[in-house]
């Protein structure tokens, strides 16, 4: 496991051309503590529990980018086990059957089954604190 610092991640975030202002939406940090985060790696927000969410938020953004299936295996596992959403009831969501849904690596509707599990995981996990 790779360890990054929040600096790292903040300038692979701007880097790929993303801003303070996009983040400081989806965070509620004001973008000054942003900066002020940024430029010097011994600030911490005084709300702890935005800082886990930063942190989170940042490493989702910059080390968990869905290119394979353990991706989607993941999500669909979190679903099941902390939201306690029966199999059976995705598998309805999404229209399939849950020998399909449990195999939807080898399937040849793949991609969408993908991106039935990533939206509802997305759906599941939003915190409406927040969003605008």
């Amino acid at each position: 496991m790779q360890i990054h610092s929040l600096q790292e991640l903040l300038r692979q975030y701007l880097d790929w051309g993303f801003d303070f202002a996009s983040i400081s939406i989806a965070t509620k940090i004001p973008e000054e503590e942003l900066l002020q985060l940024y430029s010097d790696e011994n600030y911490r927000l005084r709300d702890k529990d935005k800082e886990k969410y930063f942190i989170v938020f940042l490493l989702q953004i910059c080390c968990e980018k869905p290119d394979n299936d353990e991706y989607y295996r993941a999500l669909l596992e979190s679903l099941t086990h902390y939201f306690k959403i029966p199999l059976e009831a995705i598998a309805n969501y999404i229209g399939v059957d849950v020998d399909r849904l449990l195999d939807f690596e080898s399937s040849s509707d793949k991609d969408r089954i993908e991106k039935c599990i990533a939206h509802l995981f997305t759906t599941f996990t939003r915190n409406p604190i927040y969003s605008v």
